[in-house]
């Protein structure tokens, strides 16, 4: 075995302890920068990079060789101009310095709601998305409209293949472990998938104490669909070592009864079914949860939380045992302290956060621009880390222990909408259809369905 692939074993092994209750031989560490900036470091026009990431390679080439981190250090980006550009999106654009940009738009009027709770996804399909993506508008453009969806999917793939080309030559050459083959699902909590594209973060927050009843049916109607969209698609090969995740929008912008009623009760009912199911869900907990941290203390043993603003050691004193944490680390110091200032930094964390481990080094958020990060100072951090973060009991057993039989999984209504076809309605219009092509129909379909939730994010 090279020196690599041992390399890559060691580091795969470490993150399957953190997940597995056992103490790693070291804290795992992974630091990445945005396409932005990775694009600044490389000298080359994001807007280029974002539709070739090829031209990033030897730049991600040199930073991976620079920086020893578990992962790649050279990032992309969520979200693409290809996809958008194709759909006509006044919702998600690119600005004039190469970032994507969410303007405060929205597809759903206040005095919308009846019309969302009666069909939700009718509505997205016929209603919310149209309004925001003109390339989808049917009525005035229905020859685009038509062809909208295949070029944004068709375009998107050809964009994400040329990124996972260059992934897969860095992981390679410096031996970063594979991903789980099974992804463990994941999407947005109930609330949030309502709020960031549908109502908007403004309206939502306006809708919460004008029409909470409204809110909340709204919730419900969607739970469904959420439902489907979010569970594990493969439950037969899951492991636990993937994660089902979630980033967490509104929450901490809410008051205490609204979050309780709106937003915990249905996203915690939603992951302890999936727990039944035996997955691991997992969240980035954006903003400050300090407020909301004794509710975190029910999600199910073993959920993985990666954070923000939150005080690391409150959630370590709080959590440490019951979940599994990550990241944390504020970016601001590789850019506002000196490299020993840096590194005392990462030595005080690794104090609050490596003890008893189930817990991997990151950072708070990836740097947007090169002026967010000394590479020098992220190269001193990520060393350190690996030195200083090296346990003298590897192997031994901690943290509580998951046990699926411990939750209950949800009977939740069937998903049903007028533009959604099931089999047996695909079948009395194709009657000759064997069973067998039942999966490759459906797959299918409900590809067609998760486009428009993605649309929602």
């Amino acid at each position: 075995m090279s020196d690599i692939e041992k390399l890559r074993e060691e580091r795969a092994q470490n993150l399957s302890d953190v997940y597995n209750n056992r103490i790693p031989k070291r804290v795992p560490c992974s630091v990445s920068m945005g396409l932005s900036a990775v694009a600044e470091f490389a000298g080359v026009d994001p807007k280029e990079a974002f539709w070739n990431y090829g031209l990033l390679e030897e730049a991600a080439d040199k930073l991976c060789a620079m920086i020893p981190s578990d992962g790649c250090v050279a990032g992309g980006s969520v979200l693409s101009p290809a996809k958008y550009q194709a759909l006509g999106s006044r919702a998600i654009v690119m600005g004039a310095d190469g970032f994507m940009q969410h303007p405060n738009t929205h597809m759903m009027e206040e005095d919308e709601y009846d019309l969302f709770i009666e069909d939700p996804y009718a509505f997205m399909v016929e209603v919310g998305a149209p309004r925001t993506n003109k390339n989808l508008d049917y009525k005035n453009n229905p020859v685009r409209a038509l062809m909208a969806i295949n070029q944004a999917n068709q375009i998107s793939a050809a964009v994400m293949g040329n990124t996972a080309k260059v992934s897969a030559k860095m992981a390679a050459k410096y031996g970063y472990p594979a991903g789980a083959r099974v992804r463990g699902g994941g999407g947005y909590a109930p609330l949030d998938i309502l709020s960031d594209q549908l109502r908007s973060f403004s309206g939502m927050s306006t809708d919460i104490r004008r029409r909470p009843d409204k809110v909340e049916a709204a919730v419900e109607a969607m739970f469904p669909w959420e439902y489907e969209h979010c569970k594990c698609q493969d439950i037969e090969h899951y492991s636990r070592n993937a994660v089902a995740n979630y980033p967490l929008h509104m929450a901490t912008f809410m008051r205490p009864k609204d979050f309780e009623r709106l937003w915990w009760k249905p996203w915690l009912s939603m992951i302890n079914s999936y727990a039944a199911m035996g997955v691991r869900s997992g969240a980035f907990l954006e903003d400050n949860w300090d407020r909301f941290i004794d509710y975190l203390q029910d999600v199910p043993t073993g959920t993985q939380f990666t954070f923000e603003y939150t005080d690391a050691k409150t959630l370590k004193e709080k959590l440490g045992k019951h979940c599994v944490l990550g990241g944390g680390f504020p970016l601001k110091y590789f850019s506002q302290c000196t490299k020993d200032e840096a590194i005392d930094k990462a030595k005080e964390w690794l104090d609050i956060m490596a003890p008893g481990g189930q817990y991997y080094f990151g950072l708070d958020k990836s740097a947007l621009v090169l002026a967010d990060v000394n590479l020098e100072n992220m190269k001193a951090v990520v060393e350190t880390v690996l030195k200083y973060g090296v346990y003298d009991n590897p192997g031994e057993e901690t943290g509580e222990i998951f046990h699926k039989e411990d939750y209950t999984e949800l009977k939740v209504d069937e998903f049903k909408s007028r533009d959604f076809l099931t089999w047996e309605q695909y079948k009395e219009l194709n009657p000759n259809t064997p069973e067998i092509a039942k999966k490759t129909v459906m797959d299918q379909e409900i590809a067609i369905r998760s486009f428009y939730y993605g649309l929602m994010q």
